[in-house]
């Protein structure tokens, strides 16, 4: 090789040999890389929110944080499910994210007992803890219906959860999206 050609190469290789892009053509792919992130961020903020249970009584324990896909609205029976809280007080004001599992789909038999909570026969829960709390007797609450079409039955984990044992079934179009448990 010539002695010129290996002086070359070797600053090259130690980076003080390079030639500098131009100003306009890194301005550009600054400028493009720089859209792709606000593009890809803008996405991600529309499709996912993060929930949290700030409850002092967790109803899906252990978890507090969520991931919400308000994309995916698949909902199938014992997922988590994200859903926007319409007249269900006194615990939870209007419009408030609430996050829980759908026990039942549109078709499966629901039977609320005092000492059970059964869905197509199988025990999913038990008793009606909170019906003291709501001031009402529990046989306020017992019923053996069928979830109907384009609704959803839904249960926290706990016994003390207020979920459809006490104000019944859940409209599909409150469903905000898909959810995902954390941490």
């Amino acid at each position: 090789m010539e002695p010129a050609r290996q002086t070359d190469m070797a600053l090259t290789a130690a980076g003080t040999g390079r030639r500098r892009m131009p100003w306009s053509r890194f301005a550009l792919r600054a400028g493009l890389a720089l859209l792709l992130l606000l593009g890809a961020g803008a996405y991600l903020a529309e499709r996912f929110r993060i929930g949290y249970d700030d409850q002092d009584h967790q109803c899906l324990p252990p978890s507090r944080w969520f991931l919400i896909d308000r994309h995916d609205r698949d909902v199938t029976q014992g997922g988590m499910v994200a859903f926007a809280a319409l007249g269900r007080g006194p615990y939870f004001r209007d419009g408030q994210t609430l996050i829980k599992r759908a026990a039942g789909v549109p078709g499966d038999r629901v039977q609320v007992g005092l000492e059970a909570l059964r869905i197509n026969g199988a025990v999913v829960g038990e008793g009606l803890a909170l019906a003291r709390a709501l001031k009402r007797p529990p046989t306020d609450f017992l019923r053996d219906d069928v979830v109907p079409p384009r609704h959803l039955w839904m249960m926290g984990a706990t016994t003390d959860s207020f979920d459809s044992r006490y104000w019944g079934f859940l409209p599909e179009r409150q469903v905000i999206g898909r959810a995902y448990a954390l941490w």
